[in-house]
């Protein structure tokens, strides 16, 4: 045992457990832990509001599949990070939130203390999977390791720990615990032979990916399978480049937007293996596709079974593991695919990407140039009409290249989600899509940004408000309200941080605007005035910021069903 401070011990067991950054902002009751961090190999992090400390920690962890970490203060602090939980919890992401408490003797007692959170662990409840208050120095480790503990057992989901400030000041004799690591459980024998009897007898199986594929860290064994079947391939938002967008047999997340990739594979599948998946809204066309008969649903939490589609065998199981068990059990069998049917998959990715283009040919065309400019493992953060695009468009080669507000939907996600990623990989080129609305959520994050020397593109549709909304009010009121915007001069933003900005008038400027602000050693704001749905002109747009025109002076689609 070593002598420490509460604050001491919460530093050294989050080193033991991996952590690598910390996302917080300072308030009296966490100075202990604050100080600890100086004498840390922890990098810290200190963004502009707890909302987007919470927003860049899920990055974080959706780029290394490293749990991120939040350090909070007490009341308006910790209830900060609330919004940006849920995201995590929706979208099945680990996070460590440690908060602060007032001194024990007055908890609960509401007697009128600064920044007193009453029943502060309650609130948490929605949106993580445990919650905790330590009562004593010498428990911190025991606490932190159990959430980590929790946050590597099952579907992985963010916990909260709220620790007492007299805790935190308080000096014991604390012993650091090893690190809470944890092997999965082994797939049930009978389970396993179920599956594996289908998956013998299919003649076009049909592979799908979720993102519980990406947290169990199972990318080989995903192309080993798809290889072993000659099957193709199809993910969602949350597991794009689980197998790299340009293997052969990988269809990515096409099938969302492409009625060929419905009626000309789905439909025609004799069997549809789903692994670490929910079969979500999004990622099904809100439950209209064509799902076959023969269904082997494989998850790690069993109540996703049957919530959105009937299985014929259901496999409970870390998808690493499963998959490493069906196939030795395929080889043990002697199991070959009767053909390669790489050509055939390729060929149906090419007339659903033709499919796309004819619908959005201009945003198509620039996605494809922007992922011709960047590294394979460049991060794209992305919100917005045209942000919602780059689903479709923007390939992906490795997981935690893209993020996006899937479930949840967080306004102002893709800022905080691209600055959090920036600032744990400075290295790696990361790029944001926000649309004006988004942006002015927490633009105040262009001075993290700034603070810690950090170049990336930032692009801004401005589309005069929220635009989705706006487009859904129109379509059911024939008007809209609370959902026109003024922004402000964006290039003057920009300048203001010692950054760049530009303002483009065309869609052609758009990619060599990108290309400028890659090359750069400094953070753009390019500002684009208008979308590409073809429905608004730069002129219009500044019409309907000032008030000039009406918004039933254009036609408007939906990006869900258009």
């Amino acid at each position: 045992m070593t002598k420490l401070t509460g604050g001491q011990a919460v530093v050294k067991t989050l080193e033991v457990e991996g952590a690598e950054v910390a996302y917080g902002i300072l308030g009296s009751h966490c100075m202990p832990t604050f100080d600890a961090l100086a004498d840390s190999s922890i990098r810290l992090i200190v963004p502009r509001c707890e909302d987007a400390a919470g927003h860049m920690a899920d990055a974080y962890t959706r780029v290394s599949n490293n749990p991120g970490v939040v350090l909070t203060t007490v009341g308006p602090g910790a209830c900060g990070v609330a919004s940006a939980m849920g995201e995590a919890y929706n979208e099945s992401w680990p996070m460590m939130h440690i908060s602060t408490q007032i001194m024990t003797q007055y908890m609960g007692k509401e007697k009128g203390l600064y920044h007193d959170g009453p029943n502060q662990k309650d609130m948490f409840k929605p949106v993580s999977s445990w919650q905790h208050t330590v009562t004593s120095a010498g428990e911190i480790p025991e606490a932190i390791n159990e959430g980590y503990r929790r946050m590597r057992t099952g579907r992985p989901r963010p916990v909260f720990i709220e620790i007492p400030s007299d805790v935190l000041i308080n000096e014991d004799e604390i012993k650091i615990l090893p690190r809470a690591n944890v092997t999965p459980p082994p797939i049930k024998e009978s389970e396993l032979k179920d599956a594996l009897d289908l998956i013998k007898k299919s003649k076009r199986p049909l592979l799908w990916f979720g993102g519980g594929t990406v947290k169990a860290n199972a990318m080989a064994e995903v192309k080993q399978l798809a290889e072993m079947l000659q099957a193709p391939v199809l993910c969602t938002n949350g597991s794009k480049g689980v197998l790299s967008e340009d293997h052969p047999l990988a269809l990515g997340n096409l099938l969302t937007i492409s009625d060929t990739l419905q009626n000309e594979l789905l439909a025609k599948a004799d069997v549809v293996l789903g692994v670490g998946i929910r079969f979500s809204q999004r990622a099904t066309k809100q439950w209209t596709v064509p799902m076959p008969d023969t269904i082997i649903h494989a998850d790690i939490d069993k109540a996703e079974f049957g919530k959105n589609y009937a299985a014929k065998v259901a496999v409970e199981g870390d998808a690493k593991v499963f998959l490493q068990s069906l196939m030795t059990a395929l080889e043990k069998e002697g199991f070959k695919a009767e053909r390669n049917r790489c050509d055939e998959v390729t060929a149906l990715k090419k007339k659903a990407i033709d499919e796309l283009k004819k619908k959005q040919p201009a945003v198509f065309d620039i996605m494809l140039e922007i992922r011709d400019m960047l590294p394979r493992d460049a991060v794209v953060a992305s919100q917005s009409i045209m942000g919602h695009w780059t689903r479709f468009g923007f390939e992906c080669y490795q997981p935690g290249s893209f993020l996006f507000a899937n479930t949840f939907g967080c306004m102002g996600f893709s800022f905080h989600a691209a600055v959090g990623a920036k600032a744990a990989f400075p290295d790696r080129k990361i790029i944001a899509f926000c649309g004006d609305g988004g942006f002015t959520y927490g633009s105040g994050e262009l001075a993290t940004l700034q603070q810690y020397n950090l170049a990336m593109p930032v692009i801004v549709f401005n589309n005069g408000g929220y635009s989705i909304i706006r487009q859904r009010q129109d379509a059911k009121y024939g008007r809209n309200i609370g959902t026109v915007l003024t922004s402000p001069d964006y290039v003057k933003l920009a300048e203001a941080y010692g950054f760049k900005g530009i303002k483009i008038n065309t869609p052609d400027e758009l990619v060599p605007a990108i290309r400028k602000a890659l090359d750069d050693n400094t953070t753009w704001i390019i500002e684009v005035p208008f979308e590409f749905e073809g429905y608004r002109t730069p002129a219009e747009t500044e019409m309907l910021m000032t008030g000039k025109a009406s918004t039933d002076s254009w036609k408007k689609q939906s990006y869900e069903t258009k």
